[in-house]
């Protein structure tokens, strides 16, 4: 292209106009040999009329020895007299020059074509991904149709099942008349409606009984934040609840755990008891019978160790509490949840418990999960802070988020 610019600019001057510019490949020698060939249509001082368009090129072959980089020349002044090809030879005596070769670069001439074979590609690249999406859409979803896949599209990026989203819109299809599907703002608000059903919610933490205290355990995987949620909970129930509260806790495995606790305990003034046997859980729980509320908080299990399982299994029964809230990190992928679930349910889940909600990059497989276990969700945490950071689980709220792709 560049060479083919030189011809232009020593022919024709600096002042010349590109008109058209198209890059092709012509077969040579018995169609064995491809050769490339750059065809530039220019003028010099042009009035085009309207309609005007280049003549074919010849149809004759170039001469052997010649390498065909093109082009067409505009002859004649004010007027459109004649668009001829012409092939320029590659011959190793054209004089070339760095400095001139730049700044001829920097013509509106040359902008002028660059410019031309961009626009060029980018409409050629947008017909190739328009037809790479059709065909995925058929293949990812054959079922849906074509005007209700953005937002099929949209739930699965937010880890929403394949299924789930594929029977959300079918939903929407059966029940509602083609041109209410037309109006988007009926159409999100109709699929939010879906899946807040579809997100089962206890609500928040609370007392019903008369005499003795309401116990609350907390159990799950290392690291989910069990003990940040506890002390949220904590300081709820004191602060705004106007609650009385006492906290156990039996992850004496971590030092800094007890240490967290204990400091929250103190801002709080409330009581704290550390116990490591399932007899000391039971003296621990009897001795705050004054509470109104006992939160127990645990040493994080592996849910592919079954000894510790057991183990924590045998202080939960002592301590028989009135809900086991099994936590889990929505930062964590769908199978590492499905197994959490799956092993801590020999110990008991009475309901699910969402950590670090602004971490996760996608909150589908919160939707997931809670159609597969078939488990309520009590509370999301959304943060660090203590006590804010902490909301009560509510269907719609996590419908939003994931029709929203996860922003908080």
């Amino acid at each position: 292209m560049a060479e083919a610019l030189v011809q232009v600019k020593s022919e024709m001057g600096g002042d010349a106009v590109i008109l058209h510019t198209r890059t092709y490949q012509r077969r040579r020698w018995l169609g064995l040999r491809r050769v490339e060939v750059v065809e530039i249509t220019a003028g010099n001082g042009l009035n085009v009329p309207r309609g005007a368009r280049p003549r074919p090129r010849p149809t004759a072959q170039p001469p052997a020895q010649l390498q065909p980089i093109g082009a067409s020349r505009v002859s004649g002044q004010g007027t459109l007299a004649a668009l001829a090809a012409s092939r320029v030879s590659m011959r190793d005596d054209i004089p070339s020059s760095v400095e001139n070769s730049r700044q001829f670069l920097e013509t509106p001439a040359v902008n002028t074509a660059v410019m031309l074979n961009l626009t060029q590609e980018m409409t050629a690249l947008k017909s190739m991904v328009n037809d790479l999406v059709t065909q995925s859409r058929m293949t990812q979803a054959p079922n849906v149709p074509e005007d209700l896949f953005d937002y099929y599209l949209q739930m699965v990026q937010s880890q929403v099942a394949a299924e789930i989203a594929s029977d959300v819109l079918k939903t929407l299809r059966n029940n509602h008349r083609p041109d209410q599907l037309k109006n988007k703002q009926f159409v999100h608000e109709k699929i939010t409606e879906q899946l807040e059903k579809m997100l089962p919610v206890s609500g928040p933490i609370v007392r019903k009984k008369t005499v003795g205290p309401h116990v609350v355990a907390l159990i799950g995987p290392t690291g989910v934040g069990k003990t940040t949620t506890i002390a949220k909970l904590a300081a709820n129930l004191k602060l705004r609840e106007n609650r009385t509260v006492g906290l156990i806790t039996i992850d004496t495995f971590r030092i800094a755990a007890v240490d967290q606790l204990k400091k929250y305990a103190d801002i709080l003034d409330i009581p704290l008891r550390v116990v490591s046997s399932p007899d000391e859980l039971r003296e621990a729980v009897e001795a705050m019978g004054d509470r109104e509320f006992i939160l127990i908080d645990t040493a994080g299990r592996s849910p592919s160790d079954t000894l510790k399982l057991q183990e924590l299994r045998n202080f939960i029964t002592v301590a028989g509490p009135d809900e086991v809230h099994l936590v889990l990190s929505s930062t964590a992928s769908q199978e590492c949840i499905e197994s959490a679930i799956t092993r801590f349910g020999q110990v008991r889940v009475d309901k699910i418990l969402f950590t670090k909600l602004d971490e996760a990059v996608h909150v589908g497989v919160v939707l997931n999960v809670a159609r597969k276990v078939n488990k309520a969700l009590s509370y999301v945490t959304t943060g660090q802070d203590v006590p804010d950071d902490i909301e009560v689980g509510k269907g719609r709220r996590l419908a939003q988020l994931i029709l929203s792709g996860g922003n908080i």
